[in-house]
């Protein structure tokens, strides 16, 4: 496992922008749960990591394209969108191999 970031550093309801082994990553904090998506939109490339949540739904802060963190499902378009599995261990996020 690939060590992230401290839970600690991921506001409640915000994201940050990570790297792991050449790949960005998107941390959300959606209710003190920390999920981890490719960090850009499919529509046109907007910074997912500055988005806005709506419950579980994450919004594209360029154009409002939405994102479901819990499916990594589209709602835009029906896609999917690139989830990665982590895990959080003593408030650590990890990627898992």
């Amino acid at each position: 496992m690939t060590e992230l970031a401290k839970v600690a550093d991921i506001p409640e309801g915000r994201g940050i922008r990570v790297e792991a082994g050449g790949q960005e990553i998107a941390l959300i904090n959606c209710g003190g749960t920390i999920y981890a998506i490719e960090p850009n939109c499919p529509h046109m490339g907007g910074p997912l990591d500055e988005g806005e949540l709506d419950g579980s739904t994450l919004i594209c802060p360029w154009h409002g394209w939405e994102i479901d963190l819990t499916s990594g499902k589209c709602s835009t378009t029906g896609e999917d969108h690139r989830c990665f599995e982590i895990e959080v261990k003593d408030g650590t996020v990890f990627l898992k191999a």
